[in-house]
């Protein structure tokens, strides 16, 4: 049974990507790179990081993995990277992966503790939107999850190991995955990365140490190596530059601020969702659990203390907390009083947790209008050719991909320094936010792309009226017109 349940893990993160297909400017780089090797391969002025660097560097290493497990795709698309099928199957090598990386953790899991703990991880993970809908997701912190979660089953067996020899094998693959991790793809790991290894200190050898150093070394030497050449930069290590930009020069905070409790009071329970009652009872009851949840809740203390956060700081602590929360289901179910009563309960909150899911995720999808816009504006316009389209920074930000840009006739701008009207009487057609900017300019709104624009909650005293009597739910979607397609008259 546990089997299927990664399958089902596996489909709910494929359902995920064909529900909302489209991507969002966090995913930008790594989308656009994979889309640019799987096109060019070798460096040129197309690849899109030229253009649009981005404010820091983002390593190459992770797009070139992907784009290795996806050049297949691209075989059987008749050698085209254009279309958005091609991106979905980006988007699903990915998300299977971090799913395969995921069994793997279940498997420790059911070694470390019991087949029934195994099980409700899985459903945990299944149940919870982060964990499926961002899996799929090009985001550097998606990237470095994989390793992260081979690190952690690595560290479920280390603890779970009878034999010395055993642990000291288990704590040096785990400090070897999380030292490439921490180096290449995400340099917050190390904060995780020291609580592990902090935690399991007592296995710690030698030979464990020297392994490290030079899986660091070999590390730094990657990453400059490639990411020297693609960036055309010499001495180029991208999560250097990212660890000055945050940290050494404190700008993180120009990204927004949040009070210090704010990932246990907000991020965690929107994160567990039904797991979150769970997680404290295991964590309590069960000193292996103890050992994983103490080492991930001090590391998640040390995040807290930078102003700046975001629920993807912390997306590995969620595999952790999802463990503790399955110990705590599975050692309530080992109560004859209290089986009956915990299972009920944790089968009505994963329930509940998977209905918030959908809902979010079809929230979600709204979110895209850039890319739906993009796709319209294909459909409308099939039949003219040399299309000379201007994509405004907003749409570009909301879905607008290189996958996207499906005609070779077509000239595809995302210019941003284009302020005045007049400047963009070259453009056959424009994707704006703004269409009154232009309509003294000859342009003629074509269509308008709907989009989320927030919930619209039923006032409590007519809840009951509105589900007993009118048969709708208590709340509705609103969505109001984001990005407009206009034709400039001047083209025929």
């Amino acid at each position: 049974m546990a089997k299927g349940l990664d399958y089902v893990f596996a489909a709910t993160v494929a359902l995920s990507v064909f529900w909302a297909p489209y991507t969002k400017v966090e995913e930008s780089f790594s989308m656009q790179a994979v889309h640019d090797i799987l096109k060019w391969g070798q460096i040129n002025s197309n690849f899109d990081h030229l253009a649009f660097p981005g404010v820091v560097p983002r390593s190459f290493i992770g797009p070139l993995f992907v784009s290795a497990l996806a050049y297949p795709a691209k075989l059987l698309n008749g050698g085209a990277v254009e279309g958005i099928w091609m991106q979905i199957a980006v988007r699903l090598v990915l998300g299977w992966t971090v799913a395969w990386a995921n069994s793997r953790l279940g498997s420790a899991v059911g070694v470390a503790f019991c087949s029934s703990t195994r099980k409700w991880y899985t459903v945990f993970c299944i149940c919870q939107f982060h964990y499926t809908f961002w899996t799929s997701r090009m985001l550097g912190n998606t990237l470095g999850l994989v390793p992260v979660l081979l690190a952690q089953a690595c560290w479920l067996r280390c603890i779970a190991a009878h034999s010395a020899p055993a642990k000291r094998r288990y704590y040096c693959r785990m400090a070897l995955l999380l030292v490439f991790t921490s180096t290449v793809l995400r340099f917050d790991v190390v904060v995780f990365a020291g609580a592990m290894l902090v935690a399991e200190i007592a296995s710690c050898t030698r030979r464990t140490t020297l392994a490290a150093f030079a899986m660091f070394v070999l590390s730094v030497l990657a990453t400059l190596i490639v990411d020297s050449y693609y960036w055309q930069t010499p001495w180029m290590w991208p999560e250097f530059q990212v660890f000055r930009f945050n940290v050494l020069h404190g700008r993180s905070s120009e990204w927004g601020v949040s009070p210090p409790h704010y990932y246990f009071t907000h991020f965690i329970p929107r994160l567990l969702l039904g797991a979150l009652p769970f997680f404290g009872v295991g964590a309590l009851a069960d000193k292996r659990a103890s050992r994983l949840a103490v080492p991930y809740l001090a590391a998640v203390g040390v995040f807290s203390a930078n102003s700046h956060k975001e629920w993807r700081f912390i997306l590995p602590a969620v595999p952790v907390l999802n463990i503790c929360a399955a110990v705590g289901v599975a050692t309530l179910c080992r109560s004859e009083t209290l089986r009956k009563i915990a299972k009920p309960a944790a089968a009505i909150l994963c329930l509940a947790s998977l209905a918030a899911s959908m809902l979010m995720t079809h929230i979600s999808s709204l979110n895209y209008p850039g890319g739906h816009a993009l796709a319209l504006l294909h459909r409308l316009e099939q039949d003219t050719p040399n299309v000379r389209v201007h994509i405004d920074v907003y749409t570009a930000m909301t879905g607008v991909s290189r996958f996207g840009e499906l005609r070779k006739d077509w000239a595809y701008d995302k210019t941003e320094v284009l302020h005045r009207p007049e400047e963009f009487s070259n453009y056959t057609h424009l994707l704006t936010t703004t269409p009154k900017l232009y309509k003294s300019d000859g342009f003629v709104i074509v269509a308008e792309q709907y989009g989320y624009s927030g919930l619209a909650i039923t006032p409590p005293t007519n809840v009951l009226k509105s589900i007993l009597s009118d048969h709708r739910a208590p709340f509705s979607i609103r969505q109001e017109p984001l990005v407009w397609i206009i034709r400039n008259g001047k083209f025929k």
